[in-house]
């Protein structure tokens, strides 16, 4: 199933977004130190799925709905939602 996209302000799990910026270079489990992923409930770095999928694992393991990616530009390039499932646009 193709990923969806919705409205930022349609998700309500975006107040959730509190951290938006780390100067972390790898992942805190595996030490894979490209495509990371940033909780933006707590900051901690994970590497994504196409690696070994520590940022699902940490959803999982807290249910922190929102990830972006690493490092981050302005404006950010995406916003996924792990609750959703959807990128935020």
């Amino acid at each position: 199933m193709p990923s969806q996209k919705i409205k930022k302000e349609s998700c309500p799990h975006v107040g959730e977004m509190k951290i938006t910026t780390s100067d972390a270079k790898k992942c805190e489990k595996c030490d894979v130190a490209t495509n990371l992923r940033l909780c933006t409930s707590c900051g901690r770095v994970f590497c994504c799925q196409s690696h070994n999928a520590h940022n699902e694992e940490h959803f999982k393991e807290t249910n922190h709905p929102i990830i972006i990616p690493l490092p981050t530009g302005t404006p950010l390039s995406w916003i996924w939602c792990w609750i959703d499932k959807a990128y935020l646009e």
